[in-house]
């Protein structure tokens, strides 16, 4: 394969835009708004998001099936890449305009536009995530790719929440925070899906140049059905190493999702940011996953992935709750206080140059078990392997916010109310309820001490395929 070039890899990378938009867009504007602004019960709203995961348990594997096997001039990927882009669109749009405001018409049309939603990014986001373990067989370069997909997401993703902010929650006279007005989600939602929208079709054009060196699909691939699906990814889930790498990351995946979920509430109610503070806290992850994607290839070279993985893991679960657990022990600046936003600035820079080591070493590990399984079956089944990362980052998502709605319902945590109206007990527990995230990780170190791919076992596999 000829060397990726960097304008290959900020196309690549700029497509990841779209998903963290997405993401973004969930965890500190849906959530938030159909709880605190329309007044759906928390585990309604946590259940519906969920129950759009369990509609993702099917589309992942078959989108990552469907593209591995796809013959076309356009190859595997990119038609699934450029077909995706204007659904997606349009379903983020109608998720955040509902008509009816009763619990149940709530419920339903966010189950419903969530599933939409969710299934438009999926027949996106599972082709692209299978093209960039796709563009290099290097082992050092495939954790570049990811770093810039990593970089160029979270970049992206934070720009466009602080300009959301900034132009569609401005503090006002009638609302005593900017977040709690119900005509800001409307345009939020446009303005979101336009910049999804344009960042998938430009990463899909700014990479069809690849397409030739590609794998190609089987010569007689199978036809599609259910079966063969459960069949494949029955064979992904006989690597040990692959079993390590999905669980243990979905585990702190769900970590990063009850704490995204929960980031809003506690911004709002527990340290009483306004919007404008809310815009500057978005840095820390711009800067933060800008500086962890470019450690994270030093670290590589000198302590290997999994030791990057499970090291970042510990530090950001310990870094993550450091700012809540000193507030509840009272060594923390009181709200109102000139040093709150920075000392909790620099806590969430921080934690987030640690999170991104973790999320960039995972991404390169995925690729690393998808060649290792080529070498096993014959197969190049990157979609599957893909699907299956997608759909560990949305398993993340959706039990981070169920887990987080039935946590606001049973802190009893008063809904559609302003900052100053919700007692010291509640927003004391707000802040435990958001501790106990942390609890997860330590499972997920005790499962990844299960993989096994390093340095020397790539190289060995990279050289029985080329012998072969």
């Amino acid at each position: 394969m000829s060397a990726v070039s960097k304008r290959t890899k900020f196309a690549y990378g700029l497509g990841q835009i779209g998903e963290q938009v997405k993401n973004q867009g969930f965890g500190a504007f849906l959530f938030f708004y159909f709880t605190q602004v329309l007044g759906l019960s928390g585990s309604l709203a946590g259940t519906a998001i969920l129950i759009a995961l369990v509609f993702d348990a099917v589309t992942d594997p078959v989108a990552g099936s469907l593209s591995d096997n796809w013959k076309g001039s356009r190859g595997r990927r990119h038609p699934f890449m450029y077909a995706a882009a204007l659904p997606l669109g349009i379903t983020y749009v109608i998720l955040f305009n509902p008509p009816a405001y009763s619990q149940t018409g709530l419920f339903i049309w966010l189950t419903v536009f969530a599933i939409a939603v969710r299934g438009a990014m999926t027949l996106y986001h599972v082709p692209h995530l299978a093209m960039g373990a796709e563009l290099s067989d290097d082992y050092q370069e495939r954790t570049s790719i990811v770093a810039w997909r990593t970089m160029l997401a979270v970049v992206g993703g934070g720009l466009v929440t602080i300009a959301s902010y900034r132009l569609f929650f401005p503090e006002t006279a009638q609302f005593e925070n900017g977040m709690l007005n119900p005509d800001g989600y409307s345009r939020y939602s446009v303005f979101a899906a336009v910049i999804m929208i344009v960042t998938i079709w430009y990463s899909a054009y700014g990479t069809r140049d690849r397409i030739p060196e590609l794998p190609k699909a089987p010569e007689s691939p199978e036809r599609f059905s259910f079966r063969r699906i459960v069949t494949e990814f029955g064979s992904a889930w006989e690597n040990i190493s692959f079993r390590s790498l999905f669980v243990g990351f979905t585990l702190f995946g769900i970590f990063f999702g009850v704490l995204g979920t929960l980031g809003t509430h506690v911004n709002v109610f527990f340290w009483e940011f306004g919007t404008g503070q809310l815009q500057f806290l978005v840095l820390p992850a711009l800067i933060g996953f800008a500086l962890g994607s470019a450690l994270v290839g030093p670290l590589h070279k000198r302590f290997d992935k999994l030791p990057t993985l499970m090291f970042g893991c510990i530090a950001s679960a310990f870094v993550g709750n450091a700012a809540i657990v000193l507030r509840l022990l009272g060594a923390f600046p009181e709200n109102g206080s000139p040093w709150l936003l920075p000392v909790v600035f620099m806590l969430l820079l921080i934690n987030t140059t640690i999170a991104a080591t973790s999320f960039v070493s995972a991404g390169s590990m995925m690729a690393d078990v998808a060649e290792q399984h080529v070498l096993r079956s014959g197969k190049a089944q990157q979609g599957i392997f893909f699907s299956a990362t997608s759909f560990s980052g949305k398993l993340a998502s959706g039990f981070g916010h169920f887990i987080a709605g039935v946590g606001l319902d049973w802190i009893a945590f008063p809904l559609e109310s302003k900052p100053s109206e919700v007692s010291s007990e509640a927003i004391q527990s707000l802040g435990l309820l958001n501790l106990s995230a942390g609890l997860i990780t330590i499972v997920a170190i005790w499962v990844f001490r299960y993989y096994a791919i390093d340095r020397d076992v790539q190289l060995e596999t990279r050289r029985a395929l080329v012998d072969r």
